[in-house]
């Protein structure tokens, strides 16, 4: 008696657990598959561009006797409205100069106006941001900003634009 005792308890067992497994509360709900809609930039236009906005930190004048330089940057009214506007993408960097009152060019040779198409050069420390396709180096790049070493008419004397990002 105790064998049918056991056995009608493990049938009753199973059909309540197989009734259960039926139950509409355990089923998952249906959630339609759908693609991903890539975002696929149109024609020209250069995806993920980041654009910052410089302006002068510091000119340094520097000399044979001062080679890290004085800064003059308060000194002169006018660099303060000097701006340089970089973006860069993976596929290169665009230069955008506004020399504000600045009566002077701080490059030994014109740089076409408007937006200048330029690489920055990742191979070399400090890095050097120059006008693609030639040997023109508008500046360098290292962890504080961007710097534009030239001369004017001095021999003697040099300056250093040290730009900052607004």
């Amino acid at each position: 008696m105790n064998m049918k005792k056991y056995a009608l308890l493990l049938a009753a067992a199973l059909f309540v657990s197989a009734f259960s497994a039926c139950d509409d509360e355990t089923t998952l709900p249906y959630i339609p598959y759908e693609e991903d809609k890539t975002e696929t930039p149109t024609e020209g236009e250069d995806p993920d561009i980041i654009t910052n906005t410089y302006r002068l930190n510091q000119v340094l004048q520097c000399s044979p006797e001062n080679p890290s330089g004085v800064d003059i940057f308060g000194k002169l009214d006018f660099f303060a409205t000097l701006r340089m506007t970089v973006s860069v993408s993976a596929t290169g960097a665009v230069v955008e100069f506004d020399n504000g009152e600045v009566p002077f060019l701080p490059f030994t040779e014109a740089l076409p106006e408007g937006k200048i198409q330029c690489d920055l050069d990742h191979s070399v420390i400090p890095n050097v941001l120059r006008i693609r396709d030639t040997d023109t180096v508008i500046a360098t790049f290292e962890k504080d900003g961007f710097t534009t070493e030239f001369q004017l008419d001095s021999k003697l004397l040099s300056y250093k634009y040290k730009y900052t990002k607004l």
